[in-house]
């Protein structure tokens, strides 16, 4: 197949000329700025498609972890965690995932101090979280007991409840994620011990029998001259 190198060269200049007189100009503007729009408008749509992908993937460890019917964390080889001494435990308020309740929206705004009392308790190691759970119940409801002693009123008093109740299920259905997450920073997981280690060696003299330990290296040594040491003769 031969090159029509006369077309391509007239074609070339016909489009350099229309350019250079200004006459093309407008063109290559707008097509420059449709090519930059198009940048940013994929680019964009690509930024949200991810953002959106990364709420599909929580949304799924979090129904995943859900199912759990016992939310324990665990070391890999059945290896008992420990406390991370370089992490400290944190409280962010009521609400997990990335959503927060503002504490205008609780009964009593002292609500907020169960929720930050409910994450340290997910952010201590080796913590139960039924327990913490249960602990965080009990806060709630006693903010809505003071309710009744003051006589506000029924409805306020069972509206305390139902919002203590939501709050408390919602770490029922939906806390175990938010649970093993606090238990991975605050935890610190020992390696493994590989198989066939060597024992530790015993101190050289000593033999253990089940009396006690014997230094066998001393009586070697009893009857013989003292040694000296420094200046004193023991």
């Amino acid at each position: 197949m031969q090159i029509p190198y006369m077309k391509v060269a007239i074609y070339s200049l016909t489009f350099l000329t229309y350019a250079y007189t200004g006459y093309g100009s407008n063109m290559i503007a707008n097509l420059r700025d449709a090519i930059i729009a198009a940048e940013a408008v994929f680019g964009d749509v690509m930024k949200n498609v991810l953002h959106v992908a990364k709420k599909f993937k929580v949304v799924h460890e979090v129904f995943d972890a859900a199912l759990e019917e016992n939310c324990v964390y665990k070391c890999p080889g059945d290896i008992t965690p420990t406390r991370n001494k370089f992490y400290v435990p944190q409280s962010d308020g009521c609400g997990s995932l990335g959503m927060k309740i503002s504490t205008e929206y609780l009964p009593a705004v002292e609500m907020e101090q169960c929720c930050n009392a409910h994450d340290i308790c997910y952010d201590t190691c080796n913590s139960d979280k039924e327990l913490c759970d249960l602990d965080f119940k009990r806060c709630l409801y006693r903010y809505c007991d003071d309710y009744e002693k003051n006589v506000v009123g029924d409805i306020v008093v069972k509206g305390c409840k139902a919002a203590a109740k939501m709050l408390f299920t919602g770490t029922l259905t939906l806390g175990c994620k938010s649970y093993l997450d606090s238990q991975q920073r605050c935890c610190y997981c020992p390696p493994e011990k590989t198989e066939g280690s060597s024992p530790p060696k015993q101190e050289q003299g000593k033999y253990a029998d089940p009396k006690g330990t014997k230094d066998y290296g001393k009586d070697r040594d009893k009857g013989k001259e003292k040694n000296k040491y420094g200046w004193k003769e023991l």
